[in-house]
């Protein structure tokens, strides 16, 4: 009997301590927007120390002002930098992008298209033997693929490196748009081919504008692994005058002919970091549309 009394008086106990229910929500989304607070801000403070010493002084730099002001201010060092070879940089990095971003597209449509409406023997074999090569880091691929492209004459051109760069995205890209394409009843083509369009036709007209989301997707996979890219760049574009931003940044950090300044060089930084955060932040939305897909 008496040990019925002391769990009943234990539950008691415990009731009377329970935290009400709307303090527990409050607590709970005190803490998950504190946490993201917290979580934004170590993650922009980088960006912006980066941005606000690239438009100060090089005098200005040891001070602690939130923002460049008055005499702390200058736009110098941007001038200063795109009269540099940073501005060959630039737009070889601009020239490799485009060219990556553009081949990814129209392979991994034309591919998914195919792995999606066409049956085969070995269809899903093949197209998950696509993903092995991620097995192998690109450091792996680089020498053998630098013997390869030196016996081609690809060594030290741009659809060398722009062909490199598209078989890392390429795998994914293909997997992507495949398992998206899926997703698009074979209906609507057919209609198009009784009112009498060619295949290619409905293909251009009906499949491909509701793409956009998984074409959009792959856009900024490819465009940030070749925008960012050093490996790859550093091996098959040697020359200078033909190198993108991160091998050139490296060769400027140690170079003995640029005397380069803090401030020029968070303005370097920024020109490299700002394409990117722009790309993604304006396509997040069709990103996310692109990502969400059935099945994958």
């Amino acid at each position: 009997m008496s040990t019925l009394d002391d769990t009943d008086g234990d539950q008691e106990f415990g009731r009377s301590f329970r935290i009400p229910y709307q303090y527990r929500s409050l607590a709970y989304r005190v803490a998950l927007y504190g946490s993201g607070v917290v979580l934004t801000v170590l993650l922009a403070f980088p960006l912006y120390w980066m941005a606000q010493s690239a438009f100060k002084t090089q005098t200005a730099l040891g001070g602690f002002d939130l923002l460049p002001l008055g005499d702390a201010f200058t736009t110098a060092t941007f001038d200063i930098v795109m009269d540099s070879v940073v501005a060959n940089y630039l737009l070889n990095s601009i020239i490799v992008t485009a060219g990556t971003v553009i081949f990814v597209l129209v392979v991994s449509l034309i591919a998914g298209y195919g792995l999606a409406r066409f049956n085969y023997r070995g269809k899903v074999g093949t197209a998950r033997f696509l993903l092995l090569g991620y097995m192998f880091s690109p450091i792996v691929l680089a020498i053998p693929l630098y013997q390869i492209w030196k016996s081609l004459g690809l060594i030290n051109t741009y659809i060398g490196l722009i062909l490199a760069l598209s078989a890392i995205s390429m795998p994914f890209a293909v997997w992507l748009m495949w398992k998206y394409i899926q997703t698009i009843p074979p209906s609507v083509e057919e209609s198009a081919w009784i009112a009498g369009a060619p295949r290619w036709r409905g293909f251009v007209d009906v499949v491909v504008p509701q793409t956009k989301p998984a074409m959009i997707a792959n856009a900024i996979f490819a465009f940030a692994i070749a925008w960012g890219d050093f490996t790859f760049s550093f091996i098959i574009l040697p020359s200078a005058d033909a190198t993108t931003f991160p091998p050139g940044l490296f060769r400027m950090l140690g170079s003995s002919t640029w005397d380069t300044g803090w401030n020029e060089f968070m303005a370097v930084a920024l020109l490299v970091s700002l394409p990117p955060l722009l790309f993604a932040f304006f396509l997040q939305s069709y990103l996310l549309q692109g990502f969400k897909i059935r099945a994958l």
